[in-house]
């Protein structure tokens, strides 16, 4: 039986049979446990019969999806129960990562450990057929090139910059070309399940994820790359809002109708202020004021805000300032969002995740001149300790939890 036959969703026309359903409960189930697990644990938790349940791992054990990992220890000189597992080598996700100047895609294990990866740094975003069909081509390609079973893949999630509905699979500002949404034209091409949404809030998904074990019950992650976006955990939950686009951070505006124009064509956004391309442009302004620096930049034109990081974390003094500068900028803005949400934590995500203390002290002295004084205490800012491939991991995140198996 194929895996994609006990894992059905609602767009799938053929209905799931009552017996493939309580298979794809107990996979659902044991992905979500952090040890194997007894018979009489399982069917307690898909609220099956422990004769039914029997069956139903027997069966799954006979397809390579399920293995018995020994007996559990007991305190009792009675018989000792088995224990059970998902074959971990039977489910595979694939994260695709795409951005204006660059394409990645990883395929990770259940427990989302990388064994495949290709980045092409060639690749140039934009709107048309043209592009999506060259995504189709790289992900077919490379799919193929891992020499992982398609049989056995979850499914494809997708990141992708600008205004994304994780609801219905748009997107608004690259990719929007053609009869149907992105994710139902992969989705159809591919032959997976396909999941799309804003590289912002797949990164809230993956840092949730690898937080678990921390009580991030109400949290904010703060996303900075080339942009500024954020995720807002409420109640143990991502915020999506009703259609799918909350957490437009950056578009925020704290400047009034002065500051600088922003892409979205209004003044004064966040954005424009606290971002890796409001970074560059300060760069190129100290310079042009004469300023000095060690970035190891021949020409200022080619720039990126990643090397100006690298040279602040190698101590470079302009570099760290105006990082400074930025992190207060930051702070002032998130100590309005700390008054209305009143988080327990602040995680700082994407780039400017490997950005040193400097910058997180700057967000909190920022956050002194706008947030509550009694608030502050309960609300730490950390940097976040997810691994560098972070917008590839939230996209494979979002294939487990659309599939219930986080």
């Amino acid at each position: 039986m194929s895996l994609h036959n006990y894992l059905k969703l609602g767009y799938e026309n053929n209905v799931t049979g009552r017996y493939n359903k309580q298979a794809g409960q107990v996979i659902k189930f044991l992905a979500k446990q952090p040890e194997a697990e007894t018979i009489t644990v399982i069917a307690k938790g898909v609220k099956a019969s422990i004769p039914t349940v029997t069956k139903l791992v027997n069966d799954l054990i006979d397809q390579g999806y399920v293995i018995e990992e020994g007996k559990r220890a007991t305190e009792s000189f009675g018989r000792k129960p088995s224990i059970y597992a998902l074959n971990r080598e039977k489910f595979y996700v694939v994260g695709v990562s795409i951005n204006l100047k660059k394409i990645q895609l990883y395929i990770y294990d259940i427990s989302l450990q990388p064994v495949f990866e290709v980045i092409d740094d060639t690749f140039v975003l934009s709107d048309t057929l043209e592009c999506r069909a060259d995504v189709l081509q790289f992900m077919e390609n490379e799919i193929a090139n891992s020499g992982v079973d398609k049989q056995n893949i979850l499914g494809v999630g997708v990141t992708l910059t600008g205004r994304v509905n994780g609801l219905t699979g748009q997107s608004f500002n690259y990719l929007s070309k053609g009869d149907e949404s992105i994710a139902d034209y992969l989705r159809k091409k591919l032959e997976l399940h396909v999941f799309i949404d804003n590289d912002t809030r797949a990164i809230g998904l993956a840092e949730q994820y690898f937080y678990k074990d921390q009580d991030l019950t109400n949290a904010l992650i703060i996303n900075i790359g080339r942009g500024i976006g954020m995720s807002i955990v409420a109640n143990n939950k991502l915020v999506s809002g009703g259609d799918g686009f909350a957490g437009e951070f950056g578009h925020m505006q704290f400047a009034g109708n002065k500051g600088s124009l922003c892409i979205c064509g209004k003044r004064g956004c966040l954005d424009t202020e606290v971002s890796g391309k409001a970074l560059e442009e300060m760069y190129n302004l100290a310079i042009d004021r004469g300023e000095k620096s060690t970035c190891e930049i021949s020409d200022k034109k080619s720039i990126h805000y990643s090397d100006i990081i690298e040279a602040a974390n190698k101590g470079d003094g302009l570099s760290i300032f105006l990082l400074q500068q930025q992190g207060k900028v930051l702070g002032e803005a998130l100590g309005n969002v700390i008054n209305l949400l009143n988080p327990q934590c602040i995680i700082v995500s994407g780039r400017y995740g490997r950005v040193g203390d400097y910058f997180l002290n700057a967000i909190q002295s920022g956050l002194y001149l706008s947030a509550l004084s009694s608030l502050l205490p309960q609300c730490k800012v950390i940097s976040s300790s997810v691994r560098s491939d972070i917008e590839t991991v939230g996209a494979g995140s979002l294939v487990l939890k659309r599939l219930e198996m986080i």
